[in-house]
């Protein structure tokens, strides 16, 4: 027998409709697939739908972003016996710790689903396009496939340096209630490689974002409908041609091999550089710019959009906030003493009714008047740490040279690879506290002693069980 998932795919009855700002509003009205995919727009509200499922709070509105994953990267402090411990325990038997980590497993699956909707019906539409919208549209519906896919992977797949044939998960390419066969790790990497690969070559050449675009820009987009035109504006808040060329860095850089690593270091060179008429699309943050920005919003290659985000960071990571550490912690085992590192002054320290002292990260906090709102799924900075990673020692120095510069940290000179992994290993923990990123870079590393961990880091840590309604037929 095969080992076999049951997805149900609730996406069938999306709730869509036509929307002015698709930044703010979700389509609310039904109607049937075969209606709303008759033409353009429709496959506009349907993709707009699927950006909403990405900031849910199970998905990277919360967990995946500064919720459960900065848990199990040790970033937050926890009260004894509660759910939190239990996470940063790894303690996965625990059906309260099951249930949040099934949470997540099925809104990335339900974002999935989303997106294959449109995919299923896409090529039997293709006359209903402005030129270069049926690439974008499908462009960004498989690379969303394969965010979701590959995130999965590295949460509840195997360590990447301990992979066999066996059976992990399946990668679902189609809407069925039926159930879906489970795929190897290698069956899975392929299909999610084809799946950045298209999704690559249909955006290089439309995407108004890449020099090599075909389709009027966007800001002077003659020969497009408004509603396309405005479809191609806020590209980094899209899977956009570099967001893509960004995933497939982290996903070559997961594979591990050193074929694999210098096509990490390809792409990630490629953002890096990426430029237009007026200079580089993506820049590093100055100190000088930060200001009511520790989000970094100029390094955002991809992130999503949420206008609750202001209420949601004040609710967060203010006084009383759930998400703190203890500031001896941070400052002792992260900054030296009166470091200048502008990631440091994102920390502030509040006291609470009672008396209570919490350290807490100022990085989604907004400005009061005209909030940026944008929640961050990849940024320039890793980049930099990819290039590092899988370049020269000579690359490595010039671009954390240029980090450094960029964080108002000394420059330190890397002779070599052992030092080069330490110095990744404590930047991961700082460059992305409350962004999820860490706790994947230990996975790939199988790093064991992890920074202010209880217990070791190994495979009963870092694969994250399958949640139990899994229906497995062992054959």
């Amino acid at each position: 027998m095969r080992n076999k998932l049951h997805i149900f795919i609730c996406c069938l009855g999306i709730s869509l409709a036509g929307c002015n700002h698709w930044l703010d509003v979700r389509p609310e009205t039904e109607v049937y697939l075969e209606d709303m995919f008759a033409n353009q727009q429709g496959f506009q509200d349907a993709l707009i739908g699927a950006y909403f499922d990405l900031k849910d709070d199970n998905a990277y509105g919360q967990e995946l972003m500064f919720g459960a994953i900065e848990y199990l990267a040790q970033h937050w402090d926890y009260a004894a016996e509660s759910v939190e411990e239990k996470i940063s325990r790894y303690n996965y038997i625990d059906a309260s710790v099951q249930a949040r980590f099934t949470n997540i497993y099925s809104q990335l699956y339900s974002t999935i689903a989303s997106a294959n909707v449109i995919l299923e019906y896409i090529d039997q539409q293709k006359e209903v396009f402005e030129p270069g919208m049926y690439e974008i549209i499908k462009g960004e519906a498989l690379a969303m496939r394969a965010f979701c896919h590959f995130d999965l992977l590295r949460l509840f797949g195997p360590m990447p340096t301990q992979t066999d044939g066996s059976r992990i998960l399946p990668y679902v390419t189609i809407t069925s209630i039926d159930y879906h066969e489970h795929h190897t790790y290698e069956m899975y990497t392929t299909l999610l490689e084809t799946d950045l690969l298209l999704a690559d070559s249909l955006l290089k050449y439309q995407d108004p974002i890449s020099p090599y675009s075909q389709i009027a820009d966007a800001e002077d987009s003659e020969g497009l409908s408004v509603s396309a035109s405005d479809f191609l504006l806020e590209r980094q808040l899209r899977f956009n041609y570099y967001a893509v060329k960004a995933l497939e860095a982290r996903f070559y850089l997961w594979l591990g091999d050193e074929k694999s690593k210098g096509k990490a270091y390809v792409c990630a060179k490629e953002v890096i550089n990426a430029a237009d008429e007026e200079g580089n699309l993506f820049t590093l943050a100055l100190p000088t710019e930060l200001t009511e920005d520790y989000a970094f919003s100029k390094e955002h290659i991809l992130a999503v959009y949420d206008y609750t985000l202001s209420n949601k960071a004040k609710n967060n990571f203010t006084e009383n906030t759930p998400y703190s550490k203890e500031k001896e912690l941070v400052t002792y085992d992260l900054y030296v003493a009166g470091t200048t590192d502008t990631r440091f002054q994102m920390w502030r320290e509040y006291i609470t009714s009672g008396g209570t002292k919490l350290f807490t990260i100022q990085k989604f906090i907004q400005k009061t008047e005209d909030p940026i709102n944008q929640i961050p799924l990849i940024r320039l900075s890793e980049m930099y740490f990819i290039g590092m990673e899988c370049g020269t020692l000579a690359e490595a120095n010039q671009l954390y040279e240029e980090f450094c510069i960029a964080r108002d940290i000394p420059v330190v000179e890397i002779s070599n690879n052992v030092q080069l992994k330490n110095i990744l290993n404590e930047e991961y923990n700082k460059e992305f506290y409350g962004e999820g990123q860490a706790f994947y870079a230990f996975k790939r590393w199988a790093v064991e002693d992890i920074l202010w961990a209880k217990d070791p880091g190994d495979a009963a840590s870092y694969v994250v069980p399958l949640p139990l309604n899994e229906v497995n037929y062992n054959n």
